[in-house]
């Protein structure tokens, strides 16, 4: 139908008619698509801050409090990104460990492999223990 329907009709708005193209379907957006698009975009836009370098000693200390008491540990990489920022931390639990990697274990239940020299930074979480709630 489309375009050769409408320049014969009877009826002028008909035969006027401009298509807005994909505009028209903007509406159609949900507001959970939206409220992802927004959050997706606050993460590439947000700049975390490089923590200081600990030395082999503290980050191995903190690396076997995680294995030991499968405490869950943030891991900043010495690596940055192309606008000399820090990567996002990665959380997680050990879950061992040799002379190279060390084996953690995400959120998502994924298993990371991380070298032993690309670490900047170890911090131990510490969750809040629920009589602490009021």
């Amino acid at each position: 139908m489309g375009e050769s329907f409408m320049s014969y009709h009877s009826d002028p708005l008909i035969r006027e008619y401009q298509d807005r193209g994909m505009a028209k379907w903007m509406g159609f957006y949900l507001s959970e698509h939206t409220a992802q698009m927004r959050t997706e975009k606050n993460k590439r836009n947000a700049t975390r801050s490089i923590k200081p370098q600990m030395s082999a000693e503290e980050i191995a200390e903190n690396l076997n409090m995680s294995y030991l008491n499968k405490a869950l540990i943030e891991i900043q990489l010495a690596a940055l990104n192309s606008e000399g920022e820090a990567f996002a931390d990665i959380i997680g639990v050990v879950l061992g460990f040799d002379d190279t990697t060390i084996f953690l274990a995400d959120a998502n239940t994924k298993i990371q492999a991380i070298p032993n020299g690309s670490i900047r930074h170890v911090h131990l979480v510490k969750h809040p223990k629920w009589s602490d709630f009021s």
